[in-house]
């Protein structure tokens, strides 16, 4: 071969070494991730419990992306010092400045309860909790269910949403998360509402008087639905005059602010005929009337002595008035109406006046009469 042709021989072979390796330079550049822009926050360790006070031992400070960072998210262990969560925190999980209590700050409940309002419990079940779907902080519709009670005034069942968009404090149940990031709860057995004063009474007198029941509202619903009783009527279509009867009823006797349905009169009015009924004056017994009736004659004296079927005495009648004397066995005279009774000594016409011999020591010698009416 020519020299001249190995020359461009060689030539060609290294502007083909050229090319290729820069080809496989720009290529290789293409591929190469951008870098992602990252930022240090903390993140729990293991499932931290509500109230425990935090260390470096529960967390850990690791490298997320900017993007991915929520907010609120813990950067210094200075944010982190004397805190303790206000919920449960689980492993794996951002530690958020709003899951925390303030510095210093134990888990008390009670701190959390707003300036004038009280928390009010209530004893619930799966089917009065929305099947435990309730969460502190959720809004709730609070409903009473009430049988028939005459003597509350009651003629008919009903039910009756009185309180609205109330918030959930608390709720009696646990939550456990399994390895793969699943919860289960248990049913909740309390769940503790934030209400006023006057919501707490009225939420009293419906436990008393019916079952209630929370129904779960969306939280940022603040419509304020009609809560008019709904009863038998309502439930088949039938005619409501009975209902608006007794919302008459209820404004009439100054129901002013609703109170619990208009029951409160109702209540009102059981109490005063309670009372009524209390303070009335017994009518007095009748007399028992008596079974027999036994007569005791004496020389100078006739006793009567009434009994009942028991045995008991019920009245005794002696010394008859206007009596006059009637003989007797024995010579002896008895009291005979219409005539004196007879002196001492002195002699009867029935027979010779007896003598200090006839005299009689005890009543067991005179004679008896006994009459069973």
């Amino acid at each position: 071969m020519r020299p001249k042709s190995l020359v461009l021989l060689a030539l060609a072979l290294g502007c083909g070494l050229v090319a290729s390796i820069g080809i496989s330079q720009v290529l290789d550049g293409s591929n190469k991730p951008a870098a992602v822009e990252t930022a240090p926050i903390y993140v729990a360790l293991k499932n931290i419990n509500v109230g425990d006070p935090l260390d470096e031992k529960m967390v850990s400070l690791e490298e997320w992306p900017k993007d991915k960072v929520p907010v609120g998210a813990i950067t210094k262990w200075e944010d982190l010092a004397d805190r303790r969560p206000r919920s449960n925190i689980y492993q794996g999980e951002p530690l958020l400045d709003s899951k925390l209590l303030a510095k210093g700050q134990t888990n008390d409940p009670i701190q959390g309860v707003p300036a004038g309002m009280r928390l009010k419990t209530i004893s619930v079940d799966a089917r009065k909790s929305a099947a435990g779907l309730l969460s502190p902080g959720d809004r709730v519709d609070v409903q009473i269910f009430v049988q028939r009670n005459d003597a509350q005034g009651i003629s008919t069942p009903f039910t009756k949403i009185f309180l609205q968009n109330i918030r959930v404090y608390a709720v009696d149940q646990t939550i456990e998360k399994s390895a793969d990031g699943t919860e289960s709860r248990s049913v909740a057995k309390t769940v503790s509402l934030v209400v006023t004063p006057a919501q707490a009474n009225r939420i009293t007198l419906a436990e008393n008087m019916g079952e209630v029941s929370l129904i779960p509202r969306h939280p940022d619903d603040n419509t304020i639905v009609d809560d008019a009783e709904q009863g038998a009527d309502e439930l088949f279509g039938r005619s409501t005059a009975n209902s608006r009867e007794r919302e008459q009823l209820g404004a009439k006797d100054g129901d002013s602010d609703g109170g619990l349905f208009g029951l409160r009169s109702l209540v009102e009015k059981a109490v005063a005929t309670a009372a009524a009924q209390a303070s009335a004056p017994e009518a007095p017994a009748a007399p028992p009337k008596p079974a027999f009736q036994m007569t005791i004659v004496y020389p100078n004296e006739v006793s009567k002595v009434e009994f009942t079927a028991n045995g008991e005495m019920i009245e005794s009648k002696s010394g008859l008035p206007g009596a006059s004397s009637a003989t007797l066995p024995g010579g002896f005279t008895a009291a005979t109406p219409g005539a004196a009774p007879p002196q001492p000594g002195a002699p009867d016409a029935s027979g010779p006046a007896p003598g200090p011999s006839d005299s009689l020591k005890t009543p067991s010698d005179f004679p008896i009469d006994l009459k069973l009416n």
